[in-house]
């Protein structure tokens, strides 16, 4: 049995809160608590992303994100249907980062991506019933190791 059970939280130092509160609220990912200083000046605001998992932002960040730094360099959430996420999305104003790609790739998976108001990268993915991710826990769950492919270059 492993030490831990799940991811928990991921926590953003954002540049402007009410802005990144407006943007993951359009996403679907509601604010539920508010931690304030004791002057009243929010200390960490909490979005939902399901009861066990939720995103943290920290206010007070400053200038943008450096995707090639070493750290995280993006989040993912993942949609039923990809064609839906990006209608909602039109509706809410955000724009793609890019084109939705409709190839399945390596992974058999659809994706796009949208970038948020501090420039951190969020990847949309519908995940496909028979992507490499879902095959390679069922091989593991069936006590094998873990898989590898071979993945092209960008």
């Amino acid at each position: 049995m492993p030490a831990f059970n799940s991811l928990g939280h991921i926590a953003l130092k954002v540049n402007d809160l009410e802005q990144s509160i407006d943007f993951y609220t359009k996403l679907g990912f509601p604010e539920f608590l508010r931690l304030n200083n004791e002057d009243g000046r929010p200390w960490i605001v909490y979005m939902r992303f399901s009861d066990t998992l939720y995103l943290e932002l920290f206010p007070g960040g400053s200038g943008p994100v450096d995707t090639k730094a070493t750290g995280v360099n993006h989040l993912c959430v993942t949609v039923d249907d990809i064609e839906a996420a990006e209608r909602h999305l039109q509706t809410v104003g955000i724009a793609l980062e890019s084109p939705r790609h409709e190839g399945r790739g390596v992974d058999r998976n659809r994706g796009m991506w949208i970038v948020d108001p501090d420039g951190n990268r969020i990847e949309i993915m519908e995940m496909a019933p028979d992507c490499v991710q879902y095959e390679a826990i069922a091989r593991m769950k069936a006590g094998g190791g873990p898989t590898a492919l071979l993945a092209p270059l960008k």
